[in-house]
């Protein structure tokens, strides 16, 4: 996959503002690809990208997103796929409010943004998907029913296009990372340890000794994961879920 007459790559990077995703659109940047960035919130620090407002769970809006990429760039390269949102509830204190914006969000946003870079894609010859899905796709999560649904969800989806998309060479894959330090972990700890009682520290001590590395990690980390699946080096690679997890699944 080569970007048209031997220019940067274009990335498109969903959830961009903090997290995961601000740490996914910086390394790309670094990189040498030219990421566009789409959040809902606003950066908490200076970003090296333009970062755009769009709800990835509202189609105009992914509409007007991707058809800004285009104005700006005339190709899409690259598309990940990180906005989601976690819910932490027993299932049946989960209104239908909560599952219907867990799931519009988690496995709506990665259907429409699939759905909107996907004729792109196939219009260039090629390109590269990469969704983040989670742990709490593989293994269950107590209070995690919902949110781990719609990333078992994801996992699916992605193995799906994998070979609806082969024949455009355009691969899908996905990253599953275990406890990874943002702003939206954390909140999920002071959620657990309001519910059970226990301090925040103490609840992170259990989500790091789930991890057989014993820590949490760094969004760099996952950055790294996602630049591999984007580029050149995992182009034999498609239909594939990495799990970034310090070895929790394996145990």
């Amino acid at each position: 996959m080569s970007a048209k007459a031997g220019g940067p790559r274009v990335a498109l990077v969903t959830g961009a503002a903090r997290g995961i995703g601000a740490a996914v659109a910086r390394r790309l940047g670094e990189a040498g690809y030219l990421v566009l960035g789409a959040d809902v919130l606003d950066s908490e620090a200076a970003t090296t990208y333009p970062l755009l407002r769009c709800d990835v769970a509202d189609e105009s809006a992914v509409t007007v997103f991707v058809q800004h990429a285009l104005d700006e760039h005339g190709r899409v390269d690259v598309l990940v796929n990180v906005a989601g949102i976690v819910l932490v509830k027993p299932l049946e204190e989960t209104s239908w409010d909560d599952y219907r914006r867990t799931l519009d969000v988690n496995l709506g946003g990665t259907f429409l943004l699939c759905k909107h870079c996907i004729p792109v894609m196939k219009r260039q010859g090629g390109g590269a998907i990469v969704n983040m899905a989670s742990v709490s796709g593989h293994v269950g999560q107590v209070d995690h029913a919902l949110y781990g649904a719609t990333k078992g969800a994801v996992l699916a989806l992605c193995r799906a296009l994998a070979w609806e998309l082969a024949p455009w060479q355009i691969r899908v894959n996905s990253i599953s990372p275990g406890s990874v330090d943002t702003p939206m972990l954390r909140g999920d700890i002071h959620i657990e340890a309001e519910r059970t009682g226990q301090s925040f520290d103490e609840v992170k001590r259990i989500r790091e000794a789930e991890q057989a590395l014993g820590r949490w990690a760094d969004p760099a980390e996952i950055a790294e994961a996602v630049l591999f699946l984007s580029g050149d080096g995992a182009s034999f690679v498609t239909g594939a879920d990495l799990l970034v997890d310090a070895g929790w699944v394996a145990r």
